[in-house]
């Protein structure tokens, strides 16, 4: 999205040969502005490790993961028409299932749920695991500046960094 500026719907897509196809980019018309709290855990985690986890979940149960897997397209367009409506408090909450939804994956920890519980508890609509899981970021969507300050102070509380951005 930084090349871009902005917020942007990224798509990867496979063309019918199995090959890849070219990418969809959407640059996203805000009605209202989105304020993010990030929060670190201090963890780093290997991608190959937790994508092979994650592989072997859905060679394993093949039902189980299409079931997540539909839940989840469903999710990214309610949140997607959250987004595009102006509804915070909707996309919130298809955040916070995105982050149950990664809980079930296995690829959040203890210390992303323990911040995503306390920027929640702090006021944010919605919180999630960010990145590859098991460690790594957070973020917070907070619909008000004050909010927004409230959660970035509870989560300094608890992680080694933290960071607040607005887009607009």
């Amino acid at each position: 999205a930084a090349t871009f500026g902005g917020v942007l719907r990224f798509q990867r897509r496979v063309a019918a040969d199995g090959g890849a196809a070219a990418p969809v980019f959407v640059k996203k018309k805000l009605r209202q502005p989105i304020r993010i709290v990030y929060a670190s855990t201090g963890i780093t985690a290997s991608t190959t490790a937790v994508v092979g986890d994650v592989r072997l979940k859905k060679e394993a149960d093949p039902s189980w993961f299409d079931n997540l897997y539909t839940q989840y397209l469903d999710l990214v367009t309610r949140g997607e028409k959250a987004l595009d409506d102006g509804d915070l408090v909707a996309l919130g909450q298809c955040i916070n299932e995105n982050h149950t939804l990664c809980q079930k994956l296995t690829v959040s920890c203890p210390e992303s749920d323990k911040l995503v519980e306390a920027a929640r508890g702090a006021g944010a609509v919605g919180a999630k695991m960010s990145g590859t899981g098991r460690g790594g970021l957070m973020l917070a969507l907070t619909p008000t500046e004050e909010i927004q300050d409230a959660v970035y102070e509870e989560l300094k509380k608890l992680a080694p960094q933290v960071w607040k951005t607005t887009f607009a």
